[in-house]
């Protein structure tokens, strides 16, 4: 094989994930040094310089309060990641637990999949919106919804998982060797749910971010003084025709970063899903 052939070869396998990854990385970097970054307090109302156009002071001008929207841009890519990579990880964590516990025990399957299917029974939005109007604003109530919502999805994922792997031939040898149950399913089980668990949670990253968005936008979930894209979006939505610019740069930093994620959820997938081989 020819060295351009090679190359080929590499990016159609990988390509994806090393562009949407060096987005993200870049995004990420944004998000870690946005106190460097910002040029202004992202939360100085100064009603005086209320709806300036982008100008070289204002990058991205300002809002209906004065308060600079590009700091605010940048601030809220640090509160879309905190959320989005929290409440994955632990819905990850406690939706895989209840999966093979699920999977594994058909009492505990009877028990933890009824409330799971009533918790999906509901539309994610529509859920969060209810969960998140009972708890109150907060950070980490807004994480604790959010990983709610995203725990039937991941639980099924696993379940259906255990339900084909405990009848391999190698669970049967363990099981007939005395092994215990829980040493047959975090040592036997679980290492076979990997692959889609990390594809679940790179393609969930996406989906979090256009969530805390949407109630953001609603103005629900967070306290409105934390700068966030969907945030800046709603406060902005009534002066659009005439200040374009106070909704703009917000969407097209959510478009980005959803997209992003999304592509390398996909390379992900082609990569670690045999059939995609």
């Amino acid at each position: 094989m020819q060295k351009n052939d090679k190359f080929i070869f590499f990016m159609k396998r990988y390509g994806r994930i090393i562009i949407a990854g060096t987005v993200l990385v870049l995004i990420i970097v944004i998000a870690v040094f946005a106190p460097l970054i910002a040029t202004h307090d992202p939360n100085k109302v100064n009603i005086y310089e209320a709806k300036i156009t982008p100008n070289n002071e204002y990058l991205m001008g300002t809002d209906a309060y004065g308060r600079d929207i590009f700091s605010r841009v940048i601030y809220g890519s640090r509160i879309s990641l905190i959320i989005s990579i929290s409440v994955n990880v632990f819905a990850i964590i406690i939706g895989t637990t209840i999966g093979l516990l699920s999977g594994y025990f058909s009492f505990a399957d009877k028990i933890m999949m009824r409330i799971m299917e009533a918790i999906n029974a509901m539309p994610m939005l529509l859920l969060a919106i209810v969960l998140v109007t009972v708890l109150g604003p907060g950070t980490g109530k807004l994480i604790a919804c959010l990983t709610i919502v995203n725990l039937p999805g991941i639980s099924r994922l696993v379940r259906s998982q255990v339900l084909s792997i405990k009848e391999q031939e190698h669970v049967e040898s363990a099981r007939a060797s005395g092994a215990s149950n829980f040493r047959i399913i975090f040592k036997y089980i679980l290492p076979l749910c990997y692959s889609p668990l990390i594809i679940r949670f790179a393609n969930g990253l996406s989906s979090t971010i256009l969530t805390q968005a949407s109630l953001s936008f609603l103005g629900v979930g967070l306290d409105p003084r934390i700068p966030s894209w969907g945030g800046i979006i709603g406060e902005g939505r009534t002066l659009v025709m005439v200040y374009p610019h106070m909704c703009t740069y917000a969407g097209f930093a959510i478009i980005i970063t959803v997209l992003a994620f999304s592509i390398l959820g996909d390379g992900v997938r082609d990569v670690l899903d045999p059939k995609l081989r």
